[in-house]
């Protein structure tokens, strides 16, 4: 910053008690020679550059704060696990799949990039050594810091332009720098403090586009609208979250418009048409824009195949190099022997010559039939012949002459390919017997039917044997069957049930293995299964070339949505309970933390844990805004004005952006179902300690100056801070450091701590910290 923007932080607004044109009282001439005969005075000296001097004792202390011991501890740490995994596989160019947008997760690979590291480290569990697999964790850490160490200075910056004093936006500032759960943050291979960098500073640069209100479409108003737009861009690509900044964004933007359009205003049609369309394409437009650049980026780096292959269709993980689809995609023609893998589970459909008890658990009786289940691995008891549903003699001498071993022509092959929607029977290899559902209550899912086999003459149960097989994103019924890159359902013709299974694993009797059983909702993904191989069928260098060629391009916006589609659909689908979630009205009042890292040999831990005393007094800010809200608009009811008009109009102005800042996000969080932590707080938690700094203002400073005195119910006064306002504003900022001191052992990881001192630390007994004995 230059010395121009740093004396813009203390220049008054236009909401100053004062006009430029108002006669000066004689008492004010005087005090103001005064003043000005003292200008060299070293006193008067600071006063002048006391914004530079908080600023910078801002920035250190931020910088000292994040980089403190920032190689320690020297293992995996918390969600490292994901980001830095993420960030190798940009390295490795191996795609991956996350809920999360990839702007933050490039930058961190891009830090990565800078030094030289290649990606060779996975993050594969907590407490993973960094030092001895050669990763350059202190330099990834280092490179997110950066954004950590930017916060504080960024919320100076905007208490400032909003108008508020130096001291108040020192303590805004220093509340932010000492935040236990924002240094935690802030100094490992995380997401959150990225996001909310961004976020901060599409706040401030929407700050500075609003002053410039009265120099509407001059260079310097175009570009601050500009930076908002693309800071908007940039935080929605951090996190999905991000949303929530630009619903603050917008909100501000559709009241600016609304007094724009006011025709006491003197704004015509053609005027206010000019404003809105530069609105849109500015904040809509242009954040839209770099939101699909980033993942243009994303697929452009990401081209090999990787483990987030397994989360997209067919056609899209075969525009990835090395992709087993495009290596072993054959068609299946009927007199395969092929095995079956279920999507999400994994297990390979399989039968044998076990059977099922005749009483289960719950004493209920079963068919007493053969087991049909799900195998972790492959075995010979997981090949399936597939066959037509009638007894067709040119079928029988096609099956004798493949078995054989005789070379049969494509064209000939090719007219026995299997195809969408085709009805078919599955014999087991290994038993001689066929897939059957009938209605029988599975074991494990009384609501579901059983799955069994019978012999091959059983011409009782023959319609129970019959399976329709439906491709998924089939396009008509010349859509064939393939290997690997078909992802079918197989669905009972006479019930209409869907083959399924789930995770929870069968008693000793079943092997441990997964049940198998009858779905009545056939429509559900829970039922996609893949053929992935077929017996003595291996792609030779010519199939492989053939299969490359057959593949349909897939463009950019079809990769983007089905991406976009599956990040929503697995986000909401967070909903495993985790030790250490919890609740949104718990996070103002830091009852619980997360443990992100312990060390059991020296009884170190690293726990996220907000500064309470900091929570607790921005709570009361917020209660306290509240409060005045109401008290305001009552005194206006009774047309009696006991708040001073300034005041009143800077709490109603910038107060009520922080308030609604503050509300935009944190309260959509009570809307979700999916699992939450307190770090989803952080971003409403600066708000906060923003509108306690507000009401600092309002108590104990009151000025919004112009000249070294100002009046207040007739009277002049000195622009000298009382005592009370110095010793609050010490009181809360010692509370805060000396707060942030005491729970530092938890912040960084580098001091065992004893159970009387882990103990001490338990405020509350739901800080539920590690070696508490």
């Amino acid at each position: 910053m230059n010395a121009g923007e740093q004396q813009a932080y203390i220049r008054p607004s236009k909401d100053s008690r004062y006009n430029s044109d108002e006669k000066i009282p004689a008492a004010v001439q005087n005090m103001s020679s005064k003043a000005s005969a003292r200008g060299k005075d070293g006193i008067s000296s600071f006063v002048r550059n006391s914004s530079k001097y908080a600023f910078s004792l801002v920035a250190t202390l931020s910088f000292l704060t994040r980089y403190w011991k920032i190689w320690d501890p020297a293992q995996v740490v918390f969600d490292e696990v994901h980001f830095g995994k993420f960030a190798s596989y940009y390295l490795r160019r191996q795609y991956y799949f996350d809920v999360h947008p990839p702007l933050a997760k490039m930058l961190i690979a891009l830090g990565g990039w800078l030094v030289g590291y290649d990606g060779h480290f996975l993050f594969e569990k907590i407490g993973m050594e960094y030092v001895s697999n050669g990763v350059p964790y202190i330099m990834l850490r280092g490179w997110v810091a950066i954004f950590g160490f930017a916060l504080p200075p960024l919320v100076y910056m905007i208490m400032a332009e909003s108008g508020y004093s130096v001291v108040a936006s020192l303590l805004a500032a220093l509340l932010v720098t000492f935040d236990n759960a924002l240094v935690t943050q802030g100094r490992l291979i995380l997401l959150d403090n990225i996001m909310i960098f961004f976020m901060l500073a599409a706040v401030y640069a929407y700050i500075r586009f609003f002053k410039l209100r009265y120099k509407a479409f001059s260079v310097s108003w175009w570009t601050w609208l500009l930076a908002t737009g693309a800071m908007l861009g940039c935080v929605v690509s951090c996190k999905l979250v991000g949303l929530f900044t630009i619903s603050l964004i917008g909100g501000a933007v559709l009241y600016d418009l609304w007094r724009i359009i006011d025709i006491r205003r003197g704004t015509t049609m053609s005027e206010f048409a000019s404003h809105f369309i530069a609105r849109a394409f500015a904040l809509i437009a242009v954040p839209l824009t770099l939101y699909l650049s980033f993942f243009y980026i994303h697929f452009a780096i990401l081209t090999k195949t990787g483990p987030g292959d397994g989360y997209h269709t067919s056609q899209f993980q075969m525009q990835l190099k090395d992709n087993h689809m495009t290596k072993n995609s054959f068609d299946v023609r009927y007199g395969d022997q092929i095995t079956f893998r279920h999507r999400d589970t994994g297990v390979y459909l399989e039968s044998s010559n076990e059977r099922y008890p005749l009483r289960y658990e719950d004493q209920r009786v079963s068919s007493q039939g053969q087991q049909v289940t799900g195998a972790k691995k492959l075995s010979d008891n997981g090949f399936w012949m597939i066959k037509p549903i009638h007894d067709i003699p040119e079928f029988e001498t096609f099956l004798t002459r493949r078995l054989a071993g005789e070379e049969i022509p494509d064209d000939e092959l090719n007219e026995w390919n299997v195809y969408d929607a085709d009805l078919v029977q599955l014999e087991h290899v290994g038993t001689g017997t066929n897939l059957r559902t009938h209605d029988v209550a599975s074991p494990m899912t009384p609501t579901n039917m059983e799955f069994t086999t019978v012999l091959l003459n059983d011409t009782k149960a023959y319609d129970d044997t019959i399976w329709q097989v439906l491709i998924d994103g089939a396009k008509g019924n010349s859509t064939q069957l393939k290997t690997s890159s078909s992802f079918i359902r197989l669905v009972s013709n006479k019930h209409g049930v869907a083959a399924w299974t789930h995770k929870k694993k069968l008693p000793e009797w079943g092997h441990e293995h997964q049940e198998i059983n009858g779905n009545k909702k056939p429509d559900e993904k829970g039922n996609l299964w893949t053929v992935t191989q077929i017996r003595g069928r291996k792609a030779t260098a010519e199939d492989q070339e053939k299969i490359r060629k057959k593949i349909v391009p897939m463009g950019f916006l079809s990769k983007y949505a089905e991406l976009q589609g599956l990040m929503i659909k697995h986000n909401n689908a967070l909903t495993t309970v985790h030790p250490f979630q919890s609740t949104p009205i718990t996070w103002p009042l830091m009852t619980r933390g997360i443990s992100f890292w312990t060390n059991n040999a020296e009884r170190k831990q690293i726990y996220l844990l907000g500064n309470p005393i900091g929570y607790w007094m921005s709570d009361m800010a917020m209660a306290m805004y509240a409060v005045v809200l109401v008290v305001i608009e009552l005194c206006r009811r009774r047309n009696d004005d006991i708040v001073d008009p300034v005041v009143k109009r800077h709490l109603l102005r910038s107060g009520l952006f922080i308030a609604f800042a503050w509300l935009a996000h944190y309260f959509p969080f009570f809307l979700m179902g999916r699992s939450l932590f307190l770090h989803h707080y952080l971003p409403a938690s600066i708000f906060a300690y923003m509108m306690l700094a507000v009401f600092y203002q309002v108590i104990f400073v009151q000025e919004y100056p112009r000249y070294v005195v100002r009046r207040w119910n007739g009277r002049a006064r000195a622009l000298v801070p009382s005592v009370a306002a110095v010793a609050v504003l010490g009181a809360i900022i010692a509370l805060q450091f000396v707060t942030f001191v005491y729970f530092s052992p938890l912040i960084y990881g580098t001091t065992g701590l004893t159970p009387e001192q882990v103990n001490a630390r338990r405020w509350l007994p739901t800080y539920d910290l590690h070696f508490q004995k």
